[in-house]
């Protein structure tokens, strides 16, 4: 099976609950989605949040 990869380039808040990873996004930009744990072989990570 071939692996899926996730690129995030905007914020966004990610969690697993039932071996499923849960993306949600600030300000509800975007419904939550979920993947399949099994089915992920990458996740990219491209923006650079500061926190003060």
């Amino acid at each position: 099976m071939i692996k899926r990869t996730l690129c995030f380039e905007t914020p966004a808040y990610l969690s697993t609950k039932n071996e499923q990873l849960v993306i949600n996004y600030p300000n509800n930009e975007s419904p939550q989605k979920s993947v399949p744990i099994e089915d992920i072989g990458f996740v990219v990570l491209e923006h650079a949040q500061n926190y003060n």
